[in-house]
Order: structure tokens, then sequence, then C-alpha cells
């Protein structure tokens, strides 16, 4: 499916085969009907004997045979018929976009799906404004052409599954369970042609996927968030014994390492000059090793702890990774199905072992959004899904870190407006704090962000001097805060390090309030903005709620 393809689209055959099905369908039920209505009182009329038990036998299978075609016949029908209505929609969407680019002179090439601008709109003064539009112009379309694909994808796979065929008869095809390389190939495709992909399994697949590889299935953005939280809670407790199993181990060797010192140090290392040091050298090693261990239990037990919390919303485990630092995502409240959707990212010295906080933060927002507007639904996500700067003073002057996460926030982001339930799509906003700023940043210089706010909160800069540079988000659409007191304040500006601080006037983003913070302690007021009492958490669930 092309755009060439989505605007030269004749839905009437399709219409017209659907009627076909449902026709089919009635015909079928009718004929249920009569079979059962006749066959029902064969056993009194033909009670005893080798044909009447055949013929019982027979009458029953016929039956079944019978009301099993029906519903397959339904589902062709529901198929094809959604599939002509949605296609119609889908493609006068793109018409009016493709209208639209060349009422401005814009070039469009159906077979390509690429937009060119005029010339004259790259001349001086134009330039910024020019690549901004055409990238959300051809983002625009990119996602009806996606949108397309994904529907003709699902009515493919919803035919396969129902269609008869003379070896297995009507309605009754299985298909072949998902393999590892099925989920690894979606890793490579764009969210929405994921969701379109697993709507095509039948649930059996969809539970056997989870069941047999929860790890991919759970990291897969473009899959229902209930059911990447059903596969990393197994993730969960897999990895829970696995460290476990790890640190009970490490113990071992270091009790075994003292109770061998001093006296049989040569048993342990006989090969070594000197036992003594490289005893030492291990112990240290040890140490550290229980260390990371229990960090990272520490971690999955305080995600398990928010999973189970009966006495707060319902939380959502949207992915999780023991790898080096760590990585997790949890939600809280469904993102697929809130009016309002924030995700956070936290910035330098973010690790499984300190998720805690993130997802108190993430319980804060979604606590004081929902209370500053009641009517809709607004879900917080505590997004550590990158690797964050281990150290301020280390590597937190580095962009390296945002550039790598800006790309994969981006593709989450997307992600959520693939699996988002609805015909409205929910309000999204990303907020960053710290180098999380800077990450969000990376993302935002991206057309195809999905966010219709970002908000930076005590950055140290995201890497362009200006919102306009942000080419993901109108100006209008970025926000940005910085406490008097917050020691980001000592970072270098205007390019030095991360560039222009986004809470300056010339930065072009719009400034919201928040508390003065603590002069004899800027450390502190730097994690400040979401403490009782901070103005700027009413701020925050303002711009959240679409209020600000």
């Amino acid at each position: 499916m092309t755009l060439a393809d989505l605007l030269v689209l004749d839905v009437a055959p399709w219409h017209t085969a659907a009627d076909q099905w449902q026709r089919l369908a009635r015909g079928v039920d009718d004929a249920a009907e009569q079979l059962i209505r006749g066959t029902r009182d064969l056993p009194h009329a033909w009670p005893e004997g080798a044909g009447s038990a055949a013929a019982a036998e027979r009458a029953a299978a016929l039956r079944a045979e019978v009301s099993n075609t029906c519903n397959p016949a339904k589902r062709i029908f529901d198929a094809m018929d959604q599939h002509a209505y949605g296609m119609s929609a889908l493609r006068q969407q793109a018409e009016g976009i493709v209208a639209e680019a060349r009422r401005a002179g814009y070039s469009v090439d159906p077979a390509t799906g690429g937009i060119t601008a005029p010339a004259a709109a790259y001349s001086a003064g134009h330039l910024e404004h020019t690549a901004r539009q055409t990238g959300l112009l051809l983002n625009d379309l990119r996602s009806v052409v996606e949108r397309a694909r994904a529907l003709d994808d699902s009515t493919a796979n919803a035919i396969t599954i129902n269609i008869p065929t003379p070896r297995t008869g009507f309605g009754t095809t299985q298909l072949q369970p998902v393999s590892r390389t099925d989920l690894e190939a979606q890793a490579q495709r764009t969210p929405a042609q994921v969701r379109a992909w697993w709507e095509s399994l039948t649930p059996q697949q969809q539970e056997q996927a989870i069941l047999d590889f929860p790890d991919l299935v759970g990291a897969l953005d473009g899959i229902p968030i209930t059911d990447r939280d059903l596969a990393n809670r197994s993730v969960l407790l897999r990895e829970d014994g696995v460290l476990k199993q790890e640190l009970a181990t490490s113990q071992a060797r270091s009790d075994y390492l003292r109770s061998m010192y001093p006296s049989r140090l040569a048993e342990v290392y006989p090969h070594v000059l000197d036992p003594k040091a490289a005893w030492e050298t291990e112990l240290i090693k040890l140490q550290r090793q229980q260390g990371e261990l229990s960090g990272k239990l520490r971690g999955l037990n305080a995600i398990s702890s928010r999973l189970a919390d009966p006495n707060k919303p319902d939380a959502f485990l949207v992915g999780l990774s023991t790898a080096d630092d760590g990585k997790t995502i949890v939600a809280v409240g469904n993102p697929d199905t809130a009016d309002n959707v924030v995700t956070y990212v936290p910035g330098t010295g973010e690790q499984l072992s300190k998720v805690r906080g993130g997802i108190d933060r993430a319980d804060v927002m979604a606590g004081d959004a929902n209370d500053l507007d009641p009517k809709a639904k607004t879900a917080a996500v505590y997004w550590f899904g990158y690797d964050a700067p281990d150290d301020i003073f280390k590597n937190a002057g580095s962009k390296s870190y945002a550039e790598a996460g800006g790309p994969i926030l981006d593709k989450f982001q997307t992600g959520l407006r693939a699996t988002h339930e609805g015909e409205v799509p929910s309000h999204n906003t990303v907020l960053g704090h710290s180098y999380g700023a800077t990450t969000v940043g990376h993302a935002a210089m991206s057309s195809s962000i999905s966010a219709d706010k970002v908000v930076f909160v005590g950055s140290p800069g995201v890497d362009v001097n200006h919102a306009s540079e942000l080419t993901g988000v109108r100006p209008e659409q970025v926000y940005a805060t910085r406490a008097a007191h917050d020691m980001i304040r000592a970072v270098p500006d205007w390019g030095v390090i991360h560039g222009n601080d986004p809470s300056d006037l010339d930065f072009g983003a719009r400034n919201f309030a928040s508390n003065p913070g603590n002069p004899n302690n800027e450390g502190a007021t730097h994690s400040a903005y979401w403490d009782p009492g901070n103005i700027a958490r009413k701020n925050i669930a303002m711009i959240v709620t679409g209020q600000l």
C-alpha cells in the first residue's frame, strides 16, 4: 500500500463483497436454524438401532458445522465493511493533505510519498519555517499511509483466519505459532505496523507470544499497554529470581574467601605470587558486584510494590531490563485509554536501584492532573528507557547520551499514538528533568515526535539555542521552568555545554513559575519541583491537562 495506491483506491468493490458476505452469513444462520429444528426430534422418531445412532451422530456433526460456519462469515463481513469505510476515510485525509500541500505550492510525488517545497520558499528568512512546514506535512502524510497499511494488513489477516479451505473447512484455519524471529522482525517496523500485526494475531497467538517471549513482547512499541504489562511482569519475576541467585552465589564466594584468610590463601590462589593482594582485589570486586545486585533488587522490589499497591491507581509495567544500569518504564494509569498522557524522563544518575523516586513523581503528576481535571483521565509514564549519564561532572556534559536516547523516546511516543484507543487522540506531553530535558530536546528535534507539548524542568540545555529549532513542536508548545536557587543555573549558557537555557526569555519557550528553593542547598532545590506546595506542580498539571 503506497500513497499512489491509496489515492486511486476504489472502495465500491469492498462494499459489494461485504454485502455478499453478510447475505451469506444470514443465509447460513437461517439454514442452521432449519437444520436444528429439523433434526431436534430425530432421537424420538428413531430411538433405537445402529442406524439411529449413526443418524444422531451425523445430525449433531452437521449442526455443529453449520453453526460454526456462521460466525466466520460474519467476521469476514465485518472486516470487509470496516476496510471499506476505513480506507475511504483515509483516502479523503490523504487527498486533503495533498491538496493543502499543492495549494501552498509544494510538489507531491504519489509514488514515493515525498513532498518538495517550491524554490521560492527557501528565500532568505523563510528557511526554518519551510523546513518545519515540509516536515509537518510529510509526517501527516506518512501517518495516513501507515494507518492505511495497518488496516490493509489487519483485513488480510482477518480474511486468512476465517476463510474456508478444502483441507480444514470453514473458519478453522490455524495460524502458525509466533516465533522469536517474528518478534525480532517486528522491532524493525514502525509502531503502527507493529500494532496492526499484533491485532492480526488470534488471541491464542498473542497469549503464546507473551508466554514464550515476554522480553520481546514487553519491549515492542506498538503492542497495547496491557499486553506489554503482562509480558513485563513475567520478565520481572524471572529477573528477580536470577539476580537473587547471582547475589547468593557472590555472597557465598565472599564468605568462602574470608574463611580461607589468612592461612589457606595459597589453596585459593595456587598460581599467584601474592595471594593476599589477589584476595583483597577479588573481595573488593565481589563487594561492588553485591552492591550493584542489591541495588537492582531494590529497584525491582520498588516496581513490584507499586504494581501491587491496592491504595493507588492501577500501574502498568511497560518496559524492564536489568542489563548494565537497568531500564524501566512504569505507567500510572493506562495511557491507551487516558485523555491526557505525560511522559516523564529522568536525568543524570538514574539507574534501576533508584526508580522509586521516579515512580513517585509519576504518581504525583497523575494525581495532580486528575485532581485538577477530574472529568478527564490522565496517565503519567515514568520513562527510564535510555542510558542516562552516571555522574554530573564526568559525563553529563556530553550530548551522546541524549543523542542515543532521543530516537528511542521518539519511537516510544509514536507507540503511544499507535496503541491509543478511541477516535480522539490523547493530549500528550513529554517532560524532561535535568539531563532528561536534554534527551527530550533531542527527541523533539525530530519532526516525527508524537507530542502535543514538551516541558523542560531544571534543564542544563537541550542542545539548541531557540525553541524554533525543535522542529517536532511549535515554539508555543515548548514550556520551561528553573528554580531561582537550582544548582543547574551554574551550567554555562549559549552553546558552551548544552546550548541556551530553555528558561531564558531569549530561548523562546513559555516560562512557568516554580518555588525559588533553598539558597543554602541548591542540590535539594534541583529535585524539589515535585515537593508538596511547589507551585511548579500545579503549573505542570495545567500544562498536562491543556489548561496552560
